[in-house]
């Protein structure tokens, strides 16, 4: 019974020590097969985010002059009440922008004319990818792309010339020669180039001649360059109104219908002692020449000096009226001068100011957007603040959408049109 009993023990015995070592076993397996968090050559998988989508570039202008700083960011989306620069890039001076392919595109004033592309990164970051100086001009006036790798660029004040450039390398390709338009009026001493509209391989830029700041004449004057052969094929002319001049104008001085037409804006002369209105031409489709059936006196429409054109994608018509036409560039009193208002193109009849807006500095920019089918959004900028404006098409009203904190709204562009 004893040797029965010690034969159980030592099962016993060796059962317990099969365990222990089937549960080292186990322990020196898991050992081997699972990485030491302490070994230096062990790859930790990253945590990885979803890039950031930047939908609308804005940028604000801050400083007085000439100590100005312009600021550039992108945003996803304009859900906000109120924007900082404290995320933008700065660049010296104040700067227009444009947009295109994803990319945004800004020129401050001043010498020598420069061009700025800016990209975003996937944290939403602006970055700047290169740049295009111009030397002895200064600024960039125009930008017109007509593709991935060909856009014109015409610049002003100095030398006056028009540039092809790659939008994607920034690089100068070529030039236009503009000296047809340049020899025109041997006593300009500035020649400036408004706008640029692409039609049927044709490419039409407006001009304004000067001495010393004041128009040569009474006209108003496109150039008509062939894209293909890169050459100006003549300048045309209209002494209805005058002043093809871009300073501050709303967005910009050309437009063209849903039908091919492109409606041309001179700010007009009586301002400089001459004698053209405020006017709107029309280069019909299909042709080279302004149609002589049709004119708009803006002045006589709308009571004052107007300035610019802009359509929305649904038809509608904008321009800008200056209320005191002798602080047309907003010096003498210190206050806003300009309204924004509706015009019909058909019958050349004004629609009223759009409601719901405040009197805006026109010289602190003044710009329209098309924001979503129904609603397009509008810059101003008071004594109070600098704001965008909300307006519905279908009711006709205006609803503040949000306000900047860092300066007066200089570029206003969608990424992703």
């Amino acid at each position: 019974m004893k040797k029965q009993f010690l034969s159980n023990q030592s099962r016993l015995f060796f059962l317990i020590m099969t365990c222990i070592l089937v549960v080292s076993c186990s322990s020196d397996d898991n050992a081997t097969t699972e990485p030491d968090s302490e070994d230096p050559n062990e790859e930790i998988p990253e945590e990885t985010t979803d890039p950031v989508e930047v939908n609308y570039g804005i940028t604000m202008v801050s400083g007085a002059w000439p100590n100005q700083t312009s600021y550039v960011q992108g945003v996803t989306d304009l859900d906000f009440s109120t924007i900082e620069n404290d995320k933008a890039i700065e660049l010296t001076g104040s700067a227009n922008t444009t947009s295109y392919n994803g990319a945004l595109y800004a020129s401050p004033f001043g010498a020598p004319a420069t061009l700025v592309k800016y990209s975003f990164n996937d944290d939403g970051d602006t970055v700047e990818e290169e740049r295009i100086v111009v030397p002895g001009a200064n600024t960039f006036s125009t930008i017109y792309f007509e593709s991935e790798t060909v856009a014109y660029g015409s610049v002003a004040g100095g030398i006056s010339k028009l540039i092809v450039f790659d939008p994607t390398t920034m690089r100068i390709t070529d030039e236009v020669s503009l000296t047809s338009i340049t020899s025109r009026f041997p006593e300009a001493t500035r020649t400036y180039y408004l706008d640029m509209m692409e039609r049927d391989d044709k490419l039409f830029m407006g001009v304004h001649y000067e001495n010393n700041f004041v128009p040569v004449n009474d006209s108003a004057y496109v150039a008509v360059i062939d894209l293909n052969s890169r050459a100006v094929e003549k300048v045309i002319a209209d002494h209805r109104t005058g002043m093809l001049f871009g300073s501050h104008a709303v967005n910009k001085g050309m437009i063209k219908t849903s039908n091919g037409d492109i409606y041309v804006q001179g700010l007009g002369t009586t301002m400089g002692g001459g004698n053209s209105p405020s006017g709107l031409l029309k280069i019909p489709n299909g042709e080279t020449s302004f149609d002589p059936d049709y004119f708009m006196d803006m002045q006589d429409a709308t009571g004052n000096v107007c300035y610019g054109i802009y359509q929305v994608p649904n038809g509608r018509t904008f321009t800008t009226r200056v209320e005191d036409e002798t602080d047309f560039f907003e010096y003498l009193t210190g206050e806003p001068q300009f309204k924004y208002y509706e015009i019909d193109l058909e019958t050349g009849s004004s629609l009223g100011a759009v409601p719901g807006l405040p009197t805006t500095y026109g010289s602190r920019r003044m710009l329209i957007l098309p924001y979503t089918d129904e609603s397009f959004l509008f810059t101003t900028a008071t004594n109070d603040e600098n704001a965008v404006f909300r307006f519905d098409s279908s009711s006709n009203t205006s609803s503040k959408l949000f306000t900047s904190t860092g300066g007066y709204i200089s570029g206003l562009e969608d990424l992703n049109p």
